[in-house]
C-alpha cells in the first residue's frame, strides 16, 4: 500500500513536471523550422503568412535559399506578446568603468535601473569604478494563448510606467526616451511644475521599448522591370553646371560617372535573377528637347525614369509622367518649391543637415558647457543667433557662450576663458565660412589639454574652410558633421564595389559614380519587392555605398529622401558614421 502511494506521488510529481515543460513550450514567440529541400526563404516566408523581409530580420545570417536541413526561427503566429520584468541574477556581471552610470549599464544590457540596483541592492544612483554588478536578465517573454478572433495586437517590450529621475536627467531626454509629449508628461506628473528632481519618481504612461529602427530589406524577385535613364550626353548647353556644379570636373565626366554606376548597378542586379530592360535618352540638357521625349513615351510601360540629371528638367517629366516615379539625383536651390507628386528628390534639403546636428546635441546633452564660435560675416551672426535659440529650448540649456573674431581673429586666452575645466565636459559648435576663424578655432582648442578639460567640436558641414587645419587635430577635438553622402572606405561593402568597379572601368568610382550606383540599385530593389516605388519607400530606411535612403513623402507633393549621416573623426583618423 505503502508503494502504491509513492507510485502514485511519484507520478503526480511527473506529471506536475511534463506539464511545466509544456507550458514553458507554449511560451515560445518563435519555434525552430528545419528547412526542406528545394525551399527557399521566400516559400517559408509565404507558408507563414510573413513578407520576406521580415523573416530575413529574424534570421539575418541565413542566405535567400538556405541548404536543406538549416535550422531557421519562425514566428509562432498563434501567440500574443507580453512581458514581465524580473530581478534574477543571470550569471552576467560587468566590471563598472571609468564615466559609466546605471543609466548607461542599464542600456547596454537592456535592464531596468530598478532592476539593477535590486538585483544589487543599491540605495543611491552613484556606483564607483570597479565595482562588479550583477547584471539582471532582460524581461522574460511570457506568451499567452489568443483565439484567431483576438483582435489584440502584439505587445512587445511593454515595461512598467514609473521612471525614477537619475542625475543629469532633464524634461527633454525623459520626452524622448519614453516617446511622450512634454505636455503628456506634466498632466501625469503636476509636481514637475515646480521643477525636475533627482529621485523623483514619475509616471511616464505605458510605453514600448526595444524598438527598432525600420531597416529596408533587399528583397530580388524576377518581376521585369523597365527603366528609362535622361541624361544630357550632347551637352547643348552648359549654363545649369556653372551654377549647380561647382567642381573642376567638366559636365561630360559627371555624366559619363554617374552613367557608368547605373551600369553597374544594372548589372549587379542582373546577376542576381533581377530582369531589367534599361533604355538610354539623351535629353541635350534642352526643354524642348524633353518636352519631345515625354510626348512620345508611353509611360504606362515604364516603371521608373532616373534622371533627369538638373530638378528643373526632372520637373517637366514628372508633370507628364503620370503615377511613374522620377527620380531627380542631384541638389538644387530650388527644391523646396517643387512638389510634383510623382517627383522622388534623392538629395536632403539643407535643412534636415543642420537638424541632424542639431537634434544629435539635444537628444544628446547632459549639462556639457556650450560654446559657438564663428565668424565676423553677417549671415554667421544671423545663424549664431538663431543656433543659439534652438539650443537654449532644451529646457536644461540655459546658456550658450558665443565667441566671434576681434580685430579678424579669435585669440587662445578668449577659448582658456570660457572652456569648463570643472566639469570638464564642452562643446563647440563652430559656424562661419572664414578660412582663419576655422584655424583659430580649431588650433586654439586642439592644443589644449584633455586631462584640463573635454572638448568637442560641431560644424554643420567640413567646408574648404577646414582645408589647412590638421586631422590630426580634428581627431583629438572628435569633430563631429552632418553629411549627405559619405564613403566608409573600411566597409567590405565600399571595398568590393570599388574592386568591381575599378575591374570594369579600370579607375576607382568618383562621387557621381557611386551616387549613379546607389540610385538605381536602391530604387530597382524597392521596385522589385513592391507594387509601386511609394510602397517600397515605405519599406524601411537602406544605406549603399556612399548614401542613405530615408523617404518619407509629403502630402499632396513630392517623395523627399531624409537620408543624413553624422560624421565624427576616430583617433585613428579614420572618419565614422555615429548616426
Amino acid at each position: 500500500m505503502k508503494n502504491k502511494r509513492m507510485k502514485n506521488i511519484k507520478l503526480l510529481f511527473l506529471l506536475i513536471f511534463m506539464t511545466s515543460l509544456t507550458a514553458c513550450g507554449q511560451q515560445k514567440k518563435y519555434v525552430s523550422y528545419t528547412v526542406k529541400k528545394g525551399e527557399t526563404i521566400k516559400s517559408i516566408a509565404k507558408d507563414n503568412d510573413m513578407k520576406v523581409r521580415d523573416l530575413l530580420r529574424l534570421n539575418p545570417d541565413v542566405s535567400r535559399k538556405p541548404d536543406a536541413n538549416t535550422v531557421i526561427i519562425i514566428p509562432n503566429t498563434k501567440k500574443k506578446v507580453l512581458t514581465t520584468s524580473t530581478t534574477t541574477y543571470n550569471g552576467k556581471i560587468h566590471t563598472v568603468k571609468r564615466k559609466e552610470t546605471l543609466f548607461s549599464i542599464a542600456q547596454k544590457y537592456e535592464v531596468s535601473i530598478d532592476d539593477l540596483k535590486k538585483t544589487n541592492n543599491l540605495i543611491g544612483d552613484n556606483v564607483s569604478i570597479g565595482r562588479e554588478l550583477k547584471i539582471p536578465p532582460k524581461k522574460k517573454v511570457v506568451v499567452v494563448e489568443t483565439s484567431n478572433d483576438d483582435e489584440v495586437g502584439e505587445v512587445k517590450g511593454v515595461s512598467n510606467s514609473k521612471y525614477e529621475v537619475v542625475k543629469d536627467d532633464t524634461i527633454y531626454n525623459i520626452t524622448k526616451r519614453f516617446t511622450i509629449s512634454e505636455e503628456e508628461l506634466l498632466a501625469l506628473n503636476p509636481a514637475l511644475k515646480n521643477g525636475l528632481k533627482l529621485g523623483m519618481l514619475l509616471d511616464v504612461g505605458v510605453y514600448v521599448d526595444e524598438v527598432t529602427e525600420n531597416i529596408f530589406i533587399d528583397d530580388i524577385t524576377s518581376k521585369p522591370l523597365n527603366i528609362v535613364l535622361m541624361l544630357p550626353y550632347k551637352l547643348n548647353s552648359t549654363s545649369d553646371y556653372n551654377t549647380q556644379f561647382k567642381k573642376k570636373s567638366s559636365l561630360l565626366n559627371i555624366v559619363t560617372d554617374f552613367h557608368s554606376g547605373v551600369l553597374v548597378a544594372v548589372d549587379s542586379l542582373k546577376k542576381q535573377g533581377m530582369r531589367i530592360n534599361l533604355k538610354v535618352v539623351d535629353t541635350e540638357n534642352s526643354s524642348s528637347k524633353i518636352t519631345s521625349i515625354v510626348n512620345s513615351t508611353d509611360f504606362d510601360n515604364v516603371d521608373v525614369v532616373i534622371g533627369p540629371l538638373f530638378l528643373k528638367n526632372a520637373k517637366l517629366v514628372a508633370k507628364k509622367a503620370g503615377n511613374t516615379p522620377v527620380i531627380a539625383p542631384i541638389y538644387s536651390k530650388s527644391q523646396k518649391t517643387i512638389s510634383e507628386g510623382s517627383l522622388i528628390k534623392v538629395a536632403p534639403n539643407k535643412k534636415l543637415i543642420e537638424d541632424k546636428l542639431i537634434n544629435y546635441m539635444l537628444e544628446n546633452y547632459s549639462g556639457e558647457n556650450i560654446v559657438i564660435a564663428g565668424d565676423a560675416g553677417v549671415k554667421s551672426i544671423a545663424k549664431i543667433t538663431r543656433i543659439a535659440a534652438r539650443l537654449k529650448s532644451h529646457d536644461s540649456i540655459s546658456k550658450v557662450t558665443i565667441l566671434k573674431p576681434e580685430k579678424g581673429y579669435i585669440k587662445k586666452e578668449r577659448f582658456v576663458k570660457v572652456i569648463d575645466t570643472v566639469q570638464r565636459k564642452n562643446w563647440v559648435l563652430f559656424i562661419g565660412k572664414h578660412n582663419i576663424t576655422a584655424n583659430d578655432v580649431v588650433n586654439n582648442l586642439g592644443v589644449m589639454s584633455k586631462e584640463k578639460a573635454k572638448i568637442q567640436l560641431f560644424s554643420f558641414d567640413k567646408g574648404s574652410h577646414f582645408k589647412n587645419v590638421s586631422n590630426n587635430q580634428l581627431a583629438r577635438l572628435q569633430f563631429t558633421y552632418p553629411k549627405e553622402e559619405f564613403v566608409d572606405i573600411t566597409s567590405d561593402t565600399v571595398k568590393y564595389f570599388r574592386k568591381k568597379y575599378k575591374q570594369k572601368y579600370h579607375s576607382y568610382p568618383t562621387k557621381f559614380a557611386i551616387k549613379g550606383f546607389d540610385v538605381t540599385y536602391d530604387a530597382l530593389l524597392r521596385l522589385s519587392s513592391f507594387d509601386s516605388f511609394n510602397e517600397g519607400a515605405k519599406a524601411g530606411i537602406s544605406q549603399r555605398v556612399g548614401t542613405k535612403f530615408d523617404y518619407t513623402k509629403k502630402l499632396f507633393g513630392s517623395t523627399e529622401n531624409k537620408g543624413v549621416f553624422l560624421i565624427q573623426y576616430q583617433e585613428d583618423l579614420n572618419l565614422k558614421a555615429i548616426d
